[in-house]
């Protein structure tokens, strides 16, 4: 899904959006839970900031985005809510 069809499927509906935290400065962005943001070329769109993400996806989407960390983050922060494998 584009950005263009992100935008005109969202008037019509408004699908869940999460901003994905990657490492570094590098965000991804998901629609619906399954479909990731591509630019026109179809490689992924890459934002660099949740400012930057918040403006190329305007005012109708920016209040709805989710943001979510990476896994990585989870295990850092979180080491209790990992599971433990059973012997």
């Amino acid at each position: 899904m584009t950005i263009k069809e992100l935008k005109k499927a969202f008037k019509k509906n408004q699908l869940p959006v999460q901003l994905l935290s990657q490492e570094g400065d590098i965000y991804l962005c998901r629609v619906d839970g399954k479909h990731l943001l591509r630019n026109n070329d179809t490689s992924p769109a890459i934002f660099h900031s949740i400012s930057e993400a918040k403006e190329t996806l305007g005012d109708p989407i920016a209040p709805h985005l989710q943001l979510v960390f990476s896994e990585t983050y989870d295990e850092m922060f979180h080491p209790e809510n990992q599971t433990k494998s059973s012997k």
